[in-house]
């Protein structure tokens, strides 16, 4: 079977499932710092999904670059996969609102447990059908150091189980920061781009369809109706104009750029966490518009992505 399709298909739900995260995400309370660091919990297991997603999507995308062929077995596991990863947005609201209960850390470590035992079985699923395949990109030669996120997560559950609840919790982030680091070692530059602008492309036009949906609804079918929410379309154009900019700059810059490395995808895949709080922050100085706080904030992602461009 060949991946070209298949490649696609499973970038383009990595991309809607990391930029629909943000839509479960709470307002704060006020437009101060205050009550933006409330939310620490929520903006930390948001970050902890994004990140799973996105080395998800990085870990195989060397890979494939590899394979000449998948099986149905394949395609099913992956599928198994997907799966999993679509209810990461469920259970990442869940757990952050429900930060000392076992059953929502159980289920969030569950996820993250799956996914890597998968991302174990369809690698070698790949290699059975692609002998060829180089061992270092398989993780072959770093059985343990590949290994090691999954102890991390059984201890977070031995935590979570005994002296601390929030284990599993903490020891997700720290599995995923090991985790990237095994890819960033063991797998080589990227040489085709292709694959890598289709994701920013997918994750860039999400974010700014996404922005339109949180714009209320008239209370009537008035003009005056509609007019009282011009903060949140001049709100709205303003993020409209920041996403369509970035990605012109992108596309102008991958005209002439034929390699990427390691420091250039994750520099992306901060600037992409940044900008997928972007519908989040819209509704947030729509709703203060008069708040310094909120005007603060919401320029800040326009400069921290200028500074990361």
């Amino acid at each position: 079977m060949n991946t070209n399709r298949f490649e696609t298909f499973v970038d383009a739900i990595l991309a809607i499932v990391m930029t629909v995260l943000v839509l479960k995400l709470s307002q704060p309370a006020a437009p101060s710092l205050e009550a933006i660091m409330d939310l620490n919990i929520m903006f930390g297991a948001y970050f902890i999904s994004f990140l799973i997603l996105y080395n998800n999507w990085y870990a195989n995308h060397n890979f494939f670059q590899q394979i000449e062929e998948i099986d149905n077995l394949t395609v099913w596991i992956y599928g198994i996969m997907i799966f999993i990863l679509t209810l990461l947005p469920y259970f990442t609201i869940w757990l952050s609102r429900n930060l000392n209960s076992i059953s929502s850390e159980t289920a969030f470590g569950l996820l993250f447990l799956i996914t890597h035992i998968l991302n174990m079985m369809v690698t070698y699923t790949i290699k059975r059908i692609n002998p060829d395949i180089n061992d270092s990109n398989t993780g072959r030669k770093n059985l343990i150091l590949f290994n090691f996120p999954i102890l991390i997560i059984l201890f977070g559950f031995i935590l979570t189980y005994t002296v601390y609840t929030p284990g599993i919790y903490v020891c997700c982030l720290l599995s995923v920061l090991i985790w990237m680091g095994f890819n960033k070692i063991s797998l080589e530059n990227i040489q085709d781009t292709e694959r890598f602008e289709a994701l920013i492309d997918a994750i860039l036009a999400i974010i700014i369809t996404i922005i339109v949906l949180e714009i209320p609804l008239a209370q009537n079918g008035s003009w005056n109706a509609l007019f009282e929410l011009k903060y949140e379309f001049i709100i709205y154009a303003l993020s409209f104009l920041i996403i369509f900019n970035f990605w012109n700059f992108n596309n102008n810059l991958f005209n002439i750029v034929n390699k990427i490395d390691n420091k250039i995808i994750w520099t992306m895949g901060i600037t992409l966490f940044v900008l997928s709080l972007l519908p989040y922050f819209t509704v947030f100085v729509a709703n203060n518009f008069y708040s310094f706080f909120a005007q603060f904030v919401y320029g800040g992602i326009f400069i921290i992505t200028a500074i990361l461009s």
